[in-house]
């Protein structure tokens, strides 16, 4: 019989910091870009779990002596859903409940940092291997919700530049 080793659970493992700027995505630094005054966590202001996702272009290669049809794989296109997060319209946007509203504003620009199977609760730290994604905001919209629920926005962003994946945070 197989060995079925456990997973990580994705609850409470997932963290997200908008981050304006960082000079090399490779090697992301902790205290001056991840961590910056002008850095914001939001993952406890997101209502939905960050959903990247990518897809390539597929070509098929026919040849007239075989029925065989192969493929060829083409241009990467990387997404991230809509962002989609809590908000105060009646506070000053430095309040934390703001953080995600003050820096998803149409046209800005900045990176999305995703560390994955840490608890949220735990401290960011070097040699943590995160995501990092460049982005553009494209719009953000105010979001009426049902009866009793809290005042949302969404913030569409677009990928603006390469992805790099499993990189470590530097001092």
């Amino acid at each position: 019989m197989p060995t079925i080793l456990d997973g990580i659970a994705s609850n409470e493992t997932v963290s997200v910091k908008w981050v304006a700027t960082i000079a090399d995505t490779s090697a992301p630094k902790l205290a001056t870009e991840v961590s910056a005054a002008t850095s914001a966590a939001l993952e406890c202001l997101m209502t939905e779990k960050i959903s990247p996702d990518a897809s390539v272009d597929k070509v098929s290669l026919r040849r007239a002596c075989s029925s065989a049809v192969r493929e060829r794989n083409g241009a990467i296109t990387r997404t991230i859903a809509d962002i989609i997060a809590v908000y105060d319209p009646q506070s000053a946007l430095i309040v934390p409940l703001n953080a995600a509203y003050s820096k998803l504003v149409p046209r800005a620009q900045g990176y999305l940092v995703i560390r994955w199977g840490k608890h949220v609760d735990t401290a960011w730290a070097v040699g943590d291997k995160v995501d990092v994604y460049p982005v553009e905001v494209g719009y953000r919209t105010k979001i009426a919700g049902a009866d009793n629920e809290e005042l949302t926005f969404k913030a569409g962003v677009s990928i603006r530049g390469d992805v790099k994946e499993d990189v470590a945070l530097v001092a």
